[in-house]
């Protein structure tokens, strides 16, 4: 396997590594046409049903043809020996026609049957004897029953929906939140990088960092989408490589009917609130403005069809550095006006900072551009070729900062991205009972991060300043400053990947089988300069004012520009039978088996392997995810109305390839450490900063520093890595009354093993000490080398000094989530809906590392030893409560009111001591894992000044921690232990259609986003909080070996948060 794949490379190795755009859609046009079968959408639509005489007799051989006549589509097929028949992963659209036709009986039509994404229509049949006319029946199906085998499964977003309901950016994601059990692009308290994202059944996923394939505020124009859902529970083996699940979206394609439409849709700082959410007047101007057109119809009627959809978006936004317009703000920022004009300052008159803005209220445009084409092709009877291309861009300056607390204006950096897909797709029906679908696409994406105008392009080196200040309300700020660069610019992406996934369906008796295979292989050209500038950490600002550094650490290139070159390859085979075991039960039962292997290694460092025993050249391929998969439904009554539907099954996540990177970048041939620290006395290695002469050449900036060893960092594969495995169950009953109502019950439980984590290799296996009085917590440096100040020398806690920290990727961490789900769905009115769904839930885990940088992953707070892994605390993406609401009134006289309200509450964060006092490496400005030790004000045994801190803490009306922090006396707080508050907001959509010529028309649409807050400035707020630094370090006794701390008496405090309301006009033509 291993010779045949690479030999592909080769040959595909001369297109792929091409930077044409134009090339690259050349030749995947060509290499489509020769392949000449591709794959359908994935619909996953059906129409089935059972023919019957007027005496009850089953009836085998009767014609079925399915027609949808609007496009021309049509399929026939026979029913079996027990009079059934069924169509499969139809396209979906309307109106369909379902003909029958047997010799001795009467023909029947059954029409104006609409197919959507994930229907399973029941179209039965009752025959009379044959007479002379035709019969036909009109249908209006219950759309309550048209989804029964997805009911706890997951959530669709309709057409009905993306049309009426508010979505801010129009981006399609936003309405995932609908879905009972996503919290940002988390679903079902799995990691995000878990998830899997699908268009038209092919992969739209950023196969670097995990996430959509688009990095803009959309990646594909909400007038191309006809509908999506959000998969939770599908256990069809079709469904791969998720964790929590997939977000699965259907494009539109063109009719017998020429459609189009126009429109722009505007928000501006006049249409939205005077105010910050902080109640403060906004000065700022800005403008969203998103304009396109879409148009589709015949070429060749009933034979050839198209679809386009352009969508742009121009946007003028605020943002804010340390915006310091009252006491409020100085309390929220932890520093004083005053130290912040010191430190600008010094920045100017030292350190070369220009003279530019650097702090307050900024502008950011971008520019945003989709464009979207499809061509469907009914070549005869038997076959149907779908050939569709998405591209994106978008162009985002100023976005991204670092993980300092305040970032000057200089060290935001610029962000551009371009994507494009190309699929083609074959449907073809060899024979009444047996389909074939075989999916070629490819996808190929860039994205680039530079600084700003105000740094050269090769950037800087950091300088990280904590800034003490007393606050207006009486209490000491303690924060840090970052100027210069930052660690993670530049850096250049691309990624190009082909997908190849062959999907049979073949109906033998009552049996209904699936078989198969989905592979793909990908190319990606990284460059990650993280940590490549250098950082100057300054402990004050008197230390920054005399230019001296307390330490000064840099990962230094040591052959040129360390990019990382990588392919990757997934596969798998899978197979499943549909039976009716016991009437009325509809059993699913399949298998699925996973490979991935990494075919691109780092080099071999033979001082890692002498060291450790480990190598880093591994190449990492796991062929073991085999996947069985069960699920049961059963209509209770037989009539529709009674549904219990039970699942199970092993699934496996994607690879996150980010973490392939670190490793082939930091196997310590490509980069070297530099990390030197001040010493207590004596003279300093630490390099004096000279920032004028690295802003007009960042080539001098300190690389390898005479006297001071160097050692590299490096970042490996366990040599057993596996991908994770996820095992998902859940139970759901519903009730469906009529055509109008239908209540739900879901229980879901799922538990994620393998799941990859970094461990340091080079961490002393035992600790120096313990604090004696912070529950005995491990130290792993030695005492007598922890400075006065309490800093402590991570280097000297390390089993070796031939290399420097050494990051394992392995499979130590997992994860543990279950959730109940009551929800309800109302129909009314002609075409009226409402939708509620209440979620609990609780998903607790090890580590929530989600696939970036490798230091990343160690950034996990811990009690003590950062490899311990034993306890189970709340995930970072965990949850208590979640209700949804959305829905819209019937349309009268043109005009439809339409809403949603998504609120949620129990999502988590940590208590911190803000250094490095365990000595593991990580600790101090912006990254801190420690967790701190909560003392209790009544034990006698705590030090007077921080019994009397603490006394202000716990009294302090407005600390939003209290609970927790009185959870934790006398102890060291657990992961994640506090929990914030629930907090919602409403969006509204109120639209009028003026009927302008035969079925066009105008439509006029009010969007308010954030109702409440338009309502009173102080509804429609949160007030989360991330995680807190309870204590700061003041210096080391090294008499008792204890810590001397400050507690920052302003922990739990924080402003209100989130957006305020904005309005955004539309206007739509549609014809």
């Amino acid at each position: 396997m291993q010779f045949f794949l690479q030999r592909m490379i080769k040959r595909f190795r001369g297109f792929i590594n091409s930077h044409s755009f134009i090339a690259h859609i050349a030749v995947v046009f060509l290499l489509l046409v020769i392949a000449g079968s591709t794959s359908a959408q994935s619909t996953d639509a059906s129409i089935s049903g059972k023919i019957t005489s007027r005496d009850g007799r089953e009836l085998a051989g009767v014609s079925v043809t399915v027609r949808n006549e609007s496009t021309g589509f049509q399929s026939v097929t026979i029913t079996n020996k027990e009079g059934k028949y069924s169509f499969i992963q139809l396209p979906l659209g309307k109106p369909y026609t379902v003909k029958a036709a047997f010799v001795g009986f009467t023909s029947q039509i059954k029409n104006q049957l609409s197919v959507n994404q994930g229907d399973n229509l029941i179209i039965d049949f009752v025959m009379g004897e044959s007479v002379s006319h035709l019969k036909e029946i009109t249908i209006n199906a219950n759309t309550l029953t048209k989804r029964i085998d997805r009911l706890g499964s997951s959530t669709a977003i309709t057409a009905q929906n993306i049309q009426q309901l508010p979505a801010q950016n129009r981006n399609f994601n936003n309405l995932s939140a609908l879905a009972p059990t996503t919290n940002g692009t988390n679903i079902s308290g799995q990691r995000a990088s878990s998830t899997n994202f699908l268009i038209d059944g092919a992969s739209a996923r950023n196969n670097l960092t995990s996430g959509a394939l688009g990095s803009g505020p959309y990646s594909l124009s909400l007038e191309a989408i006809r509908e999506f859902e959000v998969i939770t529970n599908v256990y069809d083996v079709t469904q791969g490589r998720q964790g929590g699940g997939a977000v699965s979206v259907v494009t539109k394609s063109g009719t017998n009917t020429l459609t189009g439409s126009v429109f722009d849709y505007y928000r501006s700082d006049f249409l939205a609130s005077q105010y910050d959410i902080r109640g403060n007047k906004r000065q700022q101007q800005f403008t969203t403005n998103q304009y396109g057109f879409s148009l589709g119809g015949p070429i060749i009627k009933d034979k050839l069809h198209f679809f386009t959809a352009f969508d742009r978006q121009d946007e003028k936004l605020p943002f804010y550095i340390a915006d310091l317009k009252d006491d409020n703000d100085v309390i929220a920022n932890r520093i004083s006006r005053g130290a912040l004009d010191t430190l600008l300052n010094i920045a100017r008159t030292k350190y070369g900072l220009s003279n530019n803005q650097q702090v307050g209220e900024f502008q950011r445009k971008t520019l945003a551009n989709t464009l979207f084409i499809r061509l469907d092709w009914q070549i005869n009877a038997k076959n149907r070729l779908t050939i569709r291309n998405n591209y994106s861009d978008w162009k985002n300056p100023n976005s991204n900062s670092d993980n300092s607390t305040i970032n000057l204006f200089e060290v935001w950096g610029n962000f551009k991205s371009r994507e494009n897909s190309t699929l083609a797709s074959l449907r073809t029906q060899f024979a009444p009972n047996f389909l074939n679908e075989l999916k070629v696409q490819y996808q190929t994406a860039t994205r680039n991060y530079y600084p700003n105008s105000e740094l050269p392009a090769a950037n800087i080196p950091r300088a990280i300043v904590t800034v003490r200040s007393f606050l207006p309300n009486g209490t000491f700020g303690n924060t840090t400053v970052q100027l210069g660069g930052q660690r993670f610019f530049p850096e250049s992406n691309l990624e190009n990947q082909v997908q190849l996934v062959n999907t049979s369906y073949l109906t033998k008796g009552k049996y209904r089988f699936t078989f198969g295979t989905d592979n793909t292989l990908t190319y990606l050209d990284t460059y990650i300069s993280s940590e490549q500038n250098g950082r100057f950490i300054f402990n004050s600002l008197e230390d920054f004012a005399n230019l001296n550094p307390s330490r000064y650490a840099r990962e230094v290139p040591l052959k040129g520009i360390p990019s990382v070159q990588q392919w990757v390859v997934n596969g798998s085979v899978f197979g499943q039978v549909q039976f009716e075991p016991v009437k009325h039960v509809e059993a699913l039962i399949g298998l699925r088996w996973d490979i991935t292997g990494y075919l691109s290694q780092a080099d071999y460092n033979p001082a890692v392997d002498k060291a450790f025993g480990l190598r880093t050249d591994s190449k990492i391929t796991d062929a073991g995810k085999i996947q069985p998969r069960l699920q049961l439904t059963w209509d209770v009554k037989g009539n529709k109305t009674d549904i219990i539907r039970l699942g199970a099954g092993m699934f496996s996540a994607y690879p996150v390839n980010y973490a392939q990177v670190n490793n082939i970048q930091n196997s310590g041939t490509m980069v070297a450490s530099v990390d030197v620290s001040r010493p207590a006395s004596g003279p300093s290695l630490v390099p004096v900063p000279d920032f004028p002469s690295y802003r007009k050449d960042p080539g001098t900036a300190p690389g390898l520093i005479s006297g001071v060893p160097t050692v590299s960092t490096i970042n490996l594969n366990d040599p057993h890595l596996k991908m994770p495995s996820i095992f998902k169950s859940n139970l759901s009953y519903n009730r469906i009354l009529g055509d109008w109502l239908r209540v739900g019950v879901n229980f879901l439980y799922s538990y994620t093993s393998n799941n990859y984590v970094y461990i340091d290799q080079n961490l002393v296996d035992q600790p120096f000490f313990r604090l004696s009085n912070e529950a005995n917590r491990a130290v792993f440096v030695p005492a007598n080398t922890i400075t006065a100040t309490g800093t402590t020398n991570n280097v000297l806690g390390r089993k070796t000094s031939a290399v420097g920290r050494t990051l394992m990727l392995t499979n130590g961490a997992k994860l543990r989530q279950a959730a109940m789900i009551v929800d309800a769905s109302i129909r009314y009115y002609k075409d009226g809906y409402f939708n509620v769904s209440y979620t609990l839930n609780d998903a607790k885990d090890n580590s929530s590392y989600n696939g970036n940088v490798a230091n990343t992953s160690t950034f996990r707070p811990v009690k003590s030893d950062p490899r311990d892994m034993t306890e189970m605390n709340y995930s970072d993406n965990q949850f208590r409560h979640k209700l949804v609401l959305y829905g819209a009134t019937p349309s009268l006289k043109g005009f439809v009111f339409a809403g949603t309200f998504r609120g949620i509450g129990g999502t988590r964060y940590s208590m911190t001591v803000d250094a490095d006092i365990n000595g593991d490496f990580v600790g101090g400005p912006g990254d801190d894992n420690d967790l701190a030790f909560v003392f209790d004000p009544s034990n006698p045994n705590t030090p007077a000044d921080i019994k009397a801190s603490m006394e202000k803490v716990l009294a302090n009306p407005e600390n939003r921690a209290v609970k927790y922090i009185r959870n934790s006396l006398g102890k060291i707080a657990d992961r994640n232990g506090g929990s914030n508050p629930f907090a919602g907001t409403f969006d509204v959509r109120l639209q009028k259609t003026f009927k302008t010529f035969k079925t066009q028309g105008l439509t006029f649409s009010v969007d308010v986003f954030n109702v409440a807050n338009l309502l009173n400035k102080n509804w429609g707020v949160n007030y989360n909080l991330g995680n807190q630094s309870l204590l700061f370090v003041n210096g080391f006794d090294q008499a008792t070996q204890t810590y001397k701390y400050r507690v920052n008496e302003n922990v739990g405090v924080t402003t209100k948060n989130g957006t305020p309301y904005q309005v955004q006009l539309g206007a739509r033509y549609s014809f």
